[in-house]
């Protein structure tokens, strides 16, 4: 039996007695390769199938899951839910969505190609990348980390409320950290790395390339004097921060106070360069979709638009609870779990200069390539304090090395002070479906010497 016919036959069954039934199914299949001086170290590949299935019964919920589809199996899972959502602590506000309208379009998020890739081409891939960052020059010393992943899967879900729908998706992933080592014997690192639902979109030699670059422009670094200075964010950085204020934009956070932003609607809680959009339909987005994971189609939601803060993430539990609809931001990482709010393509709206351009603009200055999250990004009291490694900027260019330095401002501060946005937006798969591009932010403190 295919899965949707059995996703509905479960669900006419199960609900037969009035209970809300939902059913989840995910088929997938994974390859991961680790390689290590020019040779493959790890190589494991992989299938699943798995099934969940949520009932609730005047706001009551249960949830159960098997990874066996055979008819009992499949029975008692149903049966187990149903038993578990009588025992459960009501809620009003717990209940399955409407059926709404699926656009139909071509998220491109599925590769069909990717099936009939050959393990062998994979593993030329992956050693292609780290041999892009060993051969870029004689300080690169050594990788670390060195992979590449892919998944496919194939989505199901029905409920009872009429809803039925599936879809195949897929997301590559290739990634390493280089390691540079100077004469002096001190060792830099940096990440390079890159993400696609479509395999041919990845480049080996330019993410392997881009770690040995950063780490190599590292070298020599020493601190710099403490002071309240520009800094321009790589990537990487960029993406770090924005996850964190992500999790401050989700209704839950607000419900349960815990978010920076608690109790600003409406405001300006950033410069006019800030335009914050969570976008679960971005064609090739590593986390589109075309209906979340209740069912809800998903969309472009604008959360701050030119600095004024617009709106939060909704799932249909949330929306219920503030009397509004749901963003369709109902995440799943498999069926052995409920869905749970979260972003989707969550990214900065990109400007019109190049990240170059953005460092022209800078008279003095950092350029921050790497940070450790010593102190951390609170999204719930807003603080934002990171030990940082990149390069001085002085007069527009790029020139003296930096380390041994913190960043140090509040989410606030730095939402109020980006001056600059770049055109390069890129998805930083490190932070689920964060995307970001270069960002200049005024007036950050910089602890480093006296």
């Amino acid at each position: 039996m295919d899965p949707i016919t059995l996703a509905k036959q479960i669900v006419e069954e199960a609900a037969a007695d009035g209970a809300e039934i939902e059913v989840f199914i995910q088929e997938g299949t994974e390859t991961t390769i680790g390689v290590s001086n020019r040779e493959v170290e790890k190589l494991s590949q992989s299938g699943s199938r798995g099934m969940g299935v949520r009932a609730i019964v005047d706001g009551q919920q249960g949830y159960a899951y098997t990874a066996d589809l055979s008819d009992e199996s499949v029975r008692r899972t149903w049966q187990t839910a149903l038993e578990l959502a009588q025992v459960a602590t009501a809620d009003e506000f717990r209940r399955l969505p409407d059926p709404q309208p699926v656009p139909d379009e071509d998220l491109q998020i599925h590769d069909p190609a990717l099936s009939e890739v050959p393990v062998t081409a994979k593993v030329d891939f992956i050693k292609r990348l780290e041999a892009a960052a060993l051969d870029y020059d004689e300080r690169i010393l050594t990788t670390v980390m060195c992979t590449y992943i892919d998944q496919s899967a194939h989505i199901v879900l029905a409920n009872s409320k009429g809803f039925s729908g599936a879809y195949d998706s897929s997301v590559v992933v290739g990634y390493l950290m280089a390691i540079a080592r100077g004469e002096d014997g001190e060792m830099t690192q940096a990440f390079g790395l890159d993400a696609s639902p479509i395999f041919s979109a990845l480049d080996a030699q330019a993410i392997g390339q881009e770690g040995a670059r950063k780490a190599l422009s590292m070298l020599n670094a020493k601190p710099v004097p403490t002071q309240k200075t520009t800094v321009v964010l790589d990537h990487v950085v960029g993406a770090q921060i924005l996850y964190a204020i992500s999790q401050a934009l989700t209704a839950d956070s607000w419900q349960r106070s815990r978010s920076f932003l608690m109790g600003r609607m409406g405001q300006q809680v950033g410069s006019d360069m800030v335009s914050i959009v969570d976008n679960g339909r971005l064609a090739r987005g590593i986390a589109s979709a075309p209906f979340d994971g209740e069912g809800v189609p998903t969309g472009a939601t604008r959360l701050i638009d030119e600095g004024v803060l617009q709106g939060v993430l909704h799932d249909s539990y949330t929306a219920a609870k503030d009397g509004t609809a749901s963003t369709g931001n109902a995440q799943r990482s498999g069926h052995t779990g409920l869905p749970s709010l979260g972003a989707s393509n969550f990214y900065i709206q990109p400007g019109y200069l190049s990240r170059d351009e953005i460092i022209a603009g800078v008279q003095d200055g950092f350029y921050v390539l790497e940070v450790m999250q010593t102190g951390g990004v609170d999204p719930v009291t807003g603080d934002c304090s990171m030990s940082a490694s990149g390069i001085w900027i002085k007069d527009g260019q790029l020139t003296d090395p930096v380390n041994g330095v913190t960043i140090a401002t509040t989410l606030d501060d730095f939402l109020m002070h980006i001056s600059a946005v770049g055109s390069d937006l890129r998805q930083m798969p490190i932070v689920g479906g964060i995307a970001v591009p270069t960002l200049r932010v005024d007036n950050v403190t910089v602890g480093g010497e006296g």
